[in-house]
């Protein structure tokens, strides 16, 4: 039986953790989109990611067995990680040097947002290549 849910559930745990014990609540991230400037505190979007790991692992939880790849599964929850990690690192470096790490970050980020829909993608060739019995 594969465990794919339980590195989902780990991941968001420790997101949890991250924002309760390392991110400063009053620390804010400046998200520069189209010109404009978008102000979020940093705990806030740590917990989105946790949420959102969260809802991963529910939906791998209860959907395993419909999809066609474990191993996509897996490359979803390395980029998930990477996405993780460049989000948070993003929001801490761009207090001190913002115009060099904003065009860093802006293509990584966007690849692995990309990236997100293995699993849905993953999800659905399973359905059409089996025939599933609901």
């Amino acid at each position: 039986m594969n465990k794919l849910y339980a590195l989902f559930f780990l991941l968001s745990f420790l997101l949890f953790l991250f924002s309760m014990l390392v991110v400063p609540a009053d620390a804010i991230a400046r998200i520069p989109f189209q010109g404009e400037q978008f102000v979020f505190p940093e705990r806030n979007i740590v917990w989105v990611l946790a949420l959102t790991a969260l809802v991963f692992a529910l939906l791998y939880l209860f959907t395993f067995k419909f999809l066609q790849s474990s191993r996509w599964g897996y490359m979803h929850f390395i980029c998930f990680t990477f996405l993780s990690i460049n989000i948070i690192s993003y929001s801490f470096l761009q207090r001190y040097a913002m115009d060099k790490i904003s065009e860093l970050f802006t293509g990584s980020m966007a690849i692995l947002l990309w990236m997100q829909l293995i699993y849905p993608i993953n999800l659905l060739m399973g359905l059409f290549r089996r025939k599933s019995n609901f």
